[in-house]
């Protein structure tokens, strides 16, 4: 993400995301539908956990944040 509109086109998509994630059950299906915008939320620093990419110029945005804690909290319930 470049620029202030990437970020609040994230923020809202990450919305969205979050408010399906309450109303569907089929949690396998939701990480499939949702994986590209994790990928792009997510910073990978060399060695370390993953972090949301949730601050631009100052701004945090909370979606981003909040999706990228329950679909990590998602994959991990999922894989044990």
């Amino acid at each position: 993400m470049d620029n202030e509109i990437d970020y609040l086109v994230a923020d809202e998509n990450c919305k969205q995301a979050i408010k399906e994630l309450m109303f569907d059950a089929n949690r396998l299906k939701w990480l499939k539908k949702y994986r590209r915008l994790y990928e792009k939320v997510k910073l990978s620093p060399k060695e370390l956990p993953n972090v949301a990419n949730a601050n631009f110029n100052g701004v945090v945005y909370g979606f981003i944040k909040d999706f990228h804690k329950e679909y990590s909290l998602v994959l991990l319930e999922i894989k044990n």
